[in-house]
C-alpha cells in the first residue's frame, strides 16, 4: 500500500488510528498492540500476501536469535559472536538470494561464459530496510548495548510498524522498543495528532505536487532512444536530482508524521542535504539512519579512523561501495558509492592536512553540481543511458545548444526554480517542527495540502526508495 493513495488516506489509516486508540482504553494493552501489528501485515502484504510471510518469518528468526543471544552469559565473548555471527549471516543470505541472486548469476555467465538461468526475482519491499533494522538488534544485543528481554509481539512491532517498514528509517531497538512498551502511548494526544497530520500533509505535498510532476517532465529525454540535447540532458540530470529529493524528503516527513499520530517518535533522517558545504556535510544529512547503520556496524569494526590516514581512506571507500550495493544490485551502483566515498575520503584528507575550505557558498554549489552528476549514474538503468545524458550535458556542439528542449513550455522552469527555492532557502520540516503549534493557520494550510494532493493521485507512482 502506498502513502499517496485514497485507499491508505481515506480507508486505511482512519480505520487504523480508530482502532488502535479504541482498543488503547481496554485495561490490557495487547489488543491495541495486536490490531496495530495487525495491520502494519495488512499494509505491507497489500499488493502480495507472500511478503507478509516472508516478513513473519524473518521476524521469528531473529527473534529467537536474539532471546538465545540474551541467555548467554556477557563473559563468554566467543560464543555471543559466534551466535551473533549465524544469526547475522542468515539475514545475509536472505537478502543475498533476494536481491543479489541475479546480479551474481549474470556476472558469472559474463566471467566464465557460462549459461546460467537468470532466477527473476521479484525484490519484497523494504526488505534492505527490516534485514538491517534486525542485524542492529542482534549486534546490539552481543555488544551489550540492549539487554531488554520484550515480548514477539514488542519485537515484532518495532520491525513491521507500517510508517517505516519499506523506506526507513532504520530504526534501533534502544529507540523504538520502549516506546511500544509505554502505556502512555496508547492514549490519544490532540498535539501529537495535529503535528502528525500536518507533517503528513507537508510530505504528501513534497511528493505528488513536486516530486512526482518534475518526474513527468524529465521522463521523455531518460526514457528518449536517440541523442539527447544539451537543454533537456541537464534538465533531466537537475530534474531527477529534485525528484529523488522530494521523493524521500516526502516520504520521510510522512513517515515522521505518521508515526507521532501513534505517539511514536521516529527518528529524523533528512536534514536538508542540498544544503551541504561538502560532501561528508551531504552525508550527515541525506538518510541519516543509513549512515549512522553504516557507521556503527560496517566502518568503525574496521578501524574507522583509529589507524592512521590511509587506512582511515581505505574503511570509508570500504563503506561507501557497501553503500552502493545496498542501493542497489549493479555495476552502476557501486560506481556510484565509490565516487561518493572518494569525495569522502578527499574531505578527510582535506581535513587532516589542514586545506583551507572554500566559502560555504561556494562550497555548496560545488557540492550539488556533484550530486548532479552522481545522480546519473544513480538514476540510469543502464550505462548506455547514463553516457547518453552525460553526452547530452557535455556537448560542444553550439547548434545542439541553440536546440530547444523536448518540453518548450514555461511552466518547466517556473516548476524548477520554485523547487530549489524550497530546497536552498525554506527551513525544512525539523526546523519548522521546533516552532510548530496547532492553529487556525497550520489547519487551513494542512487542510489545502491534503486536498490538493487527494486531487493529485490520479496516477500511483511507488517511492523510490521502495526500490532498494
Amino acid at each position: 500500500m502506498l502513502f499517496s493513495s485514497h485507499a491508505f488516506l481515506l480507508l486505511f489509516l482512519p480505520v487504523v488510528l480508530t482502532g488502535y486508540f479504541l482498543l488503547g482504553r481496554l485495561q490490557s494493552a495487547i489488543w491495541s498492540r495486536l490490531f496495530l501489528l495487525a495491520a502494519s501485515f495488512i499494509f505491507y502484504g497489500w499488493f502480495n500476501y507472500s511478503y507478509g510471510v516472508m516478513l513473519l518469518l524473518s521476524i521469528l528468526w531473529n527473534y529467537s536469535w536474539g532471546w538465545l543471544l540474551l541467555e548467554v552469559p556477557a563473559e563468554k565473548k566467543i560464543l555471543r559472536r559466534l551466535t551473533a555471527g549465524f544469526a547475522v549471516t542468515g539475514n545475509l543470505l536472505l537478502l543475498g538470494y533476494f536481491k543479489y541472486a541475479d546480479f551474481f548469476l549474470d556476472n558469472l555467465n559474463r566471467l566464465f561464459a557460462t549459461d546460467y538461468p537468470l532466477l527473476h526475482i521479484l525484490l519484497p519491499l523494504g526488505i534492505s530496510f527490516f534485514t538491517f533494522q534486525q542485524i542492529a538488534y542482534l549486534v546490539d544485543i552481543c555488544k551489550g548495548n540492549f539487554t531488554r528481554r520484550c515480548p514477539l509481539l514488542t519485537y515484532a512491532l518495532f520491525v513491521s510498524f507500517f510508517p517505516q517498514l519499506v523506506a526507513g528509517p532504520i530504526v534501533l531497538p534502544g529507540e523504538m522498543i520502549p516506546q511500544f512498551e509505554d502505556r502512555k502511548n496508547l492514549n490519544w494526544n490532540p498535539g501529537h495528532f495535529a503535528e502528525g497530520l500536518w507533517l503528513f500533509a507537508i510530505g504528501l505535498a513534497k511528493k505528488l505536487l513536486l516530486a512526482d510532476l518534475i518526474a513527468r517532465t524529465i521522463d521523455p529525454a531518460w526514457n528518449s532512444t536517440g541523442a539527447v540535447l544539451p537543454v533537456d540532458a541537464w534538465g533531466a540530470a537537475v530534474g531527477y536530482t529534485l525528484q529523488i529529493y522530494f521523493d524521500f524528503s516526502g516520504y520521510c516527513d510522512m513517515a515522521i508524521g505518521l508515526g507521532l499520530m501513534f505517539n511514536i517518535r521516529i527518528p529524523q533522517n533528512f536534514n536538508s542535504p542540498y544544503k551541504a558545504a561538502d560532501i561528508r556535510d551531504f552525508w550527515h544529512r541525506w538518510h541519516i539512519t543509513l549512515g549512522r547503520f553504516l557507521a556503527e556496524y560496517i566502518y568503525y569494526p574496521l578501524g574507522g579512523s583509529r589507524c592512521g590516514l590511509f587506512r582511515t581512506c581505505i574503511n570509508l571507500m570500504i563503506t561507501f561501495l557497501l553503500s552502493g550495493l545496498w542501493h542497489g544490485a549493479g555495476w552502476l551502483f557501486i560506481l556510484w558509492g565509490g565516487l561518493h566515498g572518494a569525495a569522502v575520503t578527499f574531505c578527510r584528507v582535506r581535513r587532516e592536512l589542514n586545506v583551507r575550505t572554500l566559502p560555504p557558498f561556494c562550497g555548496r554549489i560545488l557540492t550539488f553540481l556533484f550530486l548532479v552528476l552522481t545522480w546519473v549514474i544513480f538514476r540510469a538503468e543502464t550505462p548506455d543511458q547514463a553516457l547518453k545524458i552525460y553526452r547530452g550535458m557535455f556537448s560542444f556542439s553550439p547548434a545542439e545548444w541553440l536546440k530547444g528542449p523536448l518540453d518548450p513550455s514555461t511552466n518547466t522552469l517556473v516548476l524548477y526554480l520554485l523547487a530549489l527555492s524550497i530546497v536552498w532557502f525554506l527551513p525544512n520540516a525539523l526546523e519548522c517542527r521546533q516552532s510548530f503549534r496547532p492553529t487556525a493557520f497550520t489547519a487551513i494550510v494542512t487542510v489545502i495540502l491534503l486536498v490538493a494532493s487527494c486531487f493529485s493521485m490520479a496516477r500511483l507512482s511507488p517511492f523510490i526508495y521502495f526500490n532498494f
